[in-house]
């Protein structure tokens, strides 16, 4: 997408999709649209915001207005996948107008986590936000948002699913992670992907629930540990 000379149908809809056959270490691996490079409806693009990925962890909702009235949608129901029209990142008509965000009180602990090739410039090569919300010693809700990964944030709810009323453990954040990165399609530059994925969940849950000490300043919405790295290996 960022090279002009390349085909990309979401900067030039129709012309096909480079990336699906060449440079694909940063693309998607979840809710891509892959009928072949010269498919007008492939496209492996992923979202970079982080922002809107806190938001999904945050189960916000989105106020429009337009000149049809208003009306109020889920955070999830904002952004959408390639389908049939890669050009279009959200559900947005034309005419629409977001005039407010809204976020349901929220009385837990969160976390954003992020990994991307340097500490500035460059977007997340996974990222993620955690909500944990606790009972006693048992979980009571946890929501987990990733970045990086498809082409709009991507909620885990088969991980988060899998945490409600349970104790916080290493061993749970492991199997919660491995379950909410099942069915990830990966491409021969981004196999690392799932890996980092499901580390940076674990990492985030153990971080998130105090079982190792949370990075970043007190008393921000979202404690952020965010950096950068030499080089990522495939983990087989």
């Amino acid at each position: 997408m960022r090279d002009p000379a390349q085909p990309c149908n979401k900067r030039d809809p129709g012309s096909g999709c480079a990336a699906v056959r060449g440079f694909n270490r940063l693309h998607a691996i979840f809710g891509q649209t892959d009928e072949g490079p010269k498919s007008p409806f492939t496209c492996i693009a992923v979202h970079p915001s982080d922002m809107a990925v806190a938001m999904a962890a945050l189960d916000a909702a989105i106020v429009i207005e337009s000149g049809r009235g208003a009306r109020r949608i889920a955070f999830d129901d904002l952004h959408r996948l390639p389908g049939n029209d890669p050009s279009r990142d959200t559900n947005l008509a034309p005419d629409d107008l977001i005039v407010a965000i809204e976020l349901p009180a929220f009385h837990g602990r969160s976390h954003y986590l992020k990994v991307r090739d340097r500490a500035s410039y460059a977007y997340g090569l996974v990222s993620s936000a955690i909500t944990v919300e606790m009972d006693g010693d048992q979980i009571a809700r946890a929501r987990i948002a990733l970045g990086g990964i498809a082409h709009k944030p991507w909620r885990l709810p088969a991980a988060e699913a899998m945490l409600a009323g349970e104790r916080p453990s290493e061993d749970l954040f492991r199997r919660a992670a491995a379950a909410g990165l099942e069915g990830a399609r990966t491409y021969p530059m981004n196999g690392y992907k799932p890996e980092l994925a499901r580390v940076l969940v674990a990492r985030g849950l153990a971080e998130t629930t105090g079982l190792e000490p949370l990075q970043g300043a007190a008393g921000t919405a979202f404690a952020a540990s965010v950096g950068g790295i030499a080089g990522v290996r495939e983990v087989a």
